[in-house]
C-alpha cells in the first residue's frame, strides 16, 4: 500500500508530480464561462485556450487547467517578481513581470521584461536572459486592449469617481469592455478588471479581481477574494 506513494514522492522530487486542486464547481452565465482562480488574488492574465490547456497567473503563481477551471495544477515558477503577462513565440511562452503605463487612461499598458521561459505548456520555468536588451528588441504584450481576428478592438473601459466634490482626486473603477466601434460589453459582475485576450477562435477572455460588492470609499469584495476570469462562449466580430 505505501509504494505508490513512495513512487509519488520520488517523482515529485522530480517535478513530474503535481499536486492538482479540488475540484470546483464553477459559476454558470448565458454568455460567458466563468472560472475562479485557485487562490485569493485577482488574475493578471491569461494564456492559452479554454478548451484545452489554459494557464493564469495570480501575480505570484502560475496555475495550468485542462478541463475548464475545475481543477488546476500549480506550475513550478518560484520568484518574488510580480507576473504580468505571457507572450507565446513559435513554441516558447514567456512570462512578463513588469507593467508599463496604467489601463486607467486612454494609452495602452504594457507587459514587459521576460523574466522566464517555458516549452511545456507552462508546467516548468527557467530563467530568460535577454542579451538584446540594449536594443529596442524587448518584449512586451498589451494589457488593457487585444483586438480580434476580424481587426476589432476591445478594451477594459473605465469611469473616473471624484473622491468628493471639492476633490481633484477620483476613484478609478473598470466597468466592463469597450470597442473601437463603441460597442460596450458588459460582465456578470463587477470586479476590478486587469487584462484582455483573444484566443486563436477569437474567444475573448477578461481578468480581474473578485467581484465587488462596494466601489470607491466603500470599496469591498463580495465574499472570498479569489479572481476571476470570464470566457465568451461565441467567437467575438
Amino acid at each position: 500500500m505505501k509504494l505508490p506513494f513512495i513512487f509519488c514522492l520520488s517523482l515529485l522530487s522530480l517535478g513530474a508530480c503535481q499536486q492538482d486542486s479540488e475540484e470546483e464547481v464553477q459559476p454558470e452565465y448565458a454568455d460567458w464561462y466563468a472560472l475562479r482562480a485557485p487562490d485569493d488574488r485577482a488574475i493578471e492574465a491569461v494564456h492559452g485556450d479554454i478548451d484545452g490547456t489554459l494557464l493564469i497567473t495570480t501575480g505570484f503563481k502560475i496555475y495550468q487547467t485542462t478541463d475548464r477551471g475545475r481543477t488546476w495544477r500549480t506550475a513550478d515558477y518560484q520568484n518574488n517578481s510580480g507576473l504580468f503577462g505571457f507572450l507565446q513565440l513559435q513554441d516558447t511562452l514567456f512570462v512578463l513581470n513588469t507593467q508599463r503605463g496604467s489601463a486607467f487612461d486612454s494609452t495602452t499598458a504594457y507587459a514587459i521584461h521576460a523574466s522566464h521561459f517555458s516549452l511545456d505548456q507552462g508546467m516548468t520555468w527557467k530563467r530568460y536572459m535577454d542579451w538584446r536588451r540594449h536594443t529596442n528588441s524587448e518584449l512586451s504584450v498589451a494589457r488593457n486592449r487585444a483586438t480580434s481576428s476580424s481587426g476589432l478592438e476591445y478594451s477594459i473601459d473605465f469611469l473616473l469617481t471624484p473622491t468628493s466634490p471639492q476633490s481633484s482626486g477620483s476613484y478609478v473603477e473598470t466597468v466592463g469592455i469597450k470597442t473601437s466601434t463603441g460597442k460596450l460589453l458588459s460582465l456578470p459582475q463587477e470586479h476590478q478588471l486587469k487584462s484582455v485576450y483573444f484566443d486563436a477562435s477569437s474567444r475573448l477572455y477578461v481578468t480581474g479581481s473578485a467581484p465587488l460588492c462596494g466601489r470607491g470609499k466603500d470599496f469591498s469584495f463580495c465574499g472570498e477574494q479569489n479572481g476571476m476570469l470570464y470566457v465568451s462562449k461565441k467567437p467575438q466580430p
